[in-house]
């Protein structure tokens, strides 16, 4: 086997400062030139880039004959040749057949493998202003094996070929974010989805135009290209959940150029007075991923080409595509849609979320989509004193000098799997469930020793659907934790 890696990481903020005028700004504090200031930091806003390519190859050749030696090399034979030990995967098994380095026994059953993984990652952090933080991500991982049962056949008195297959992974970063609001979440009517269906037709007339085999419109769709085509439906279905015109969107089911998420992180709104006055930290944030996968896919030996296009056709009358896959999916994720963390003037710290994840697959057995829709509002409060006095009661007058911790955190989470059925208007709900937490708390140090801690704990839950009931349950208590030197 044989792996490369390439981790270059670009410091621009070095390469930067070799500009004069950049460090002029940088020292130049006086408001007269804050535009000038504005400007520069802009231009400069890139601060640094950083990549990491790593591609790890191998081959398995079953039937090898000579013996391993020094430095994996045979001192009688000379194979696999120094290429083959020092990595090279270049296909070595004709001139293994020539010199007879590979059995010709009839037993031999092992399979000749080939692999290829690749992964690639971008970062690069942004500030264009100077309490604003942009991070960017792009990534791209591709898996591909090769199979094949190589061996001697006695009728030929040749190495044949016997049932090579390629199988393979596939992800690529991309952007969704054009439909993620487009319907209401858990909807069982959705225009992206209709629009999905209305797009086969055109995806088909231009496959079918590009391919010289294909005979004619017939239906509204392109000979060899229908609304059940594999081709078709992967590349209707990205046109309309990636927000695109099914007239130009591409034509590859396989991107190859991944395309950049992002996380925001705001910490300058504590500059204004007003907010500084009773906060003495709050950064707002915001997350977005979204990734485009194909589960699992493998070649077909049907498949033929002629005049540079797909000739062989299924029982259907489709084209075979290169490769047949199982699913293809894609998951978005607002991580966090908006965040919120603060600290007021009293110590007390506040955090808000809302999250919301939509996660889609399609099975290309029967183009049926199921839709992962799930909304998440996450609040949570704490709050620390040394000076805690009962407000009431018995203990009103009694003072607490050490440490008390006050936690409440609250969740809320909406989620719903809906399927959509090709050429079916209404959808029907599968799973889901509404979910409410409460989770107080009170941690209390007795002493250097002692620790005790009152907690409750709420869930609610109300599902969707008649398969599963609605349930509640609390749980309240307390601990004591001691520490033994």
């Amino acid at each position: 086997s044989k792996t490369i890696q390439v981790n270059p990481t670009l410091n621009m903020t070095s390469l930067y400062n070799k500009f004069g005028f950049v460090r002029r700004s940088l020292n130049n504090r006086d408001t007269t030139f804050k535009l000038n200031n504005f400007m520069v930091g802009l231009l400069t806003s890139v601060k640094n880039i950083n990549v990491a390519f790593t591609q790890t190859t191998g081959t398995f050749l079953p039937g090898y004959l000579p013996k391993t030696r020094f430095f994996g090399i045979d001192d009688v034979t000379g194979a696999p040749g120094l290429g083959f030990v020092f990595g090279s995967q270049r296909d070595i098994r004709l001139m293994a057949v020539n010199n007879g380095w590979i059995t010709v026994d009839q037993e031999q059953m092992q399979l000749y493998v080939n692999t290829l993984r690749e992964d690639f990652q971008l970062t690069s952090t942004i500030e264009p202003l100077k309490d604003l933080k942009v991070t960017l991500t792009a990534n791209k991982n591709r898996t591909l094996n090769y199979s094949t049962n190589f061996k001697y056949d006695t009728q030929s008195d040749s190495f044949t070929n016997l049932s090579p297959n390629t199988t393979g992974d596939y992800s690529i970063s991309t952007i969704t974010f054009g439909t993620a609001f487009r319907d209401k979440s858990g909807s069982t009517l959705s225009s992206v989805f209709t629009e999905f269906m209305n797009n086969r037709s055109v995806i088909s007339r231009r496959l079918g135009a590009l391919n010289p085999n294909s005979g004619g419109v017939v239906g509204g769709y392109a000979a060899g290209y229908d609304k059940s085509s594999q081709d078709v439906v992967v590349l209707a279905f990205l046109a309309a959940y990636k927000g695109k015109d099914a007239n130009s969107s591409s034509l590859n089911s396989m991107p190859k150029i991944p395309l950049p998420n992002w996380r925001l992180t705001y910490s300058g709104l504590t500059k204004y007075p007003f907010i500084s006055d009773r906060f003495s930290e709050l950064s707002v944030r915001h997350g977005y991923r979204s990734t485009y996968s194909i589960g699992g896919f493998n070649s077909l030996l049907r498949y033929e080409e002629r005049n540079g296009a797909a000739y062989s056709t299924d029982v259907n009358g489709n084209f075979l595509p290169v490769y047949q896959f199982g699913q293809v999916s894609i998951a978005e994720q607002f991580a966090p849609l908006v965040g919120i963390d603060t600290r007021l003037k009293n110590n007390m710290t506040l955090n808000f979320e809302i999250n919301k994840t939509r996660l889609l697959g399609l099975s290309l057995a029967n183009s049926q989509l199921a839709h992962l829709s799930e909304n998440n509002i996450v609040f949570g409060l704490g709050y620390r004193t040394t000076k805690f006095r009962f407000p009431f009661g018995l203990f009103k007058q009694m003072k607490m000098d050490n440490n008390m911790d006050f936690k409440l955190d609250v969740s809320v989470r909406d989620n719903k799997t809906v399927i959509y059925r090709a050429d079916i208007t209404e959808a029907e709900v599968s799973s889901g469930a509404k979910n409410i937490t409460l989770r107080p708390s009170v941690d209390y140090v007795l002493n250097q020793r002692f620790n005790v801690r009152l907690f409750y704990d709420s869930n609610i839950t109300k599902p969707y659907t008649s398969q599963s009931f609605n349930t509640s349950f609390s749980n309240f208590g307390f601990s004591l934790r001691a520490t033994l030197n």
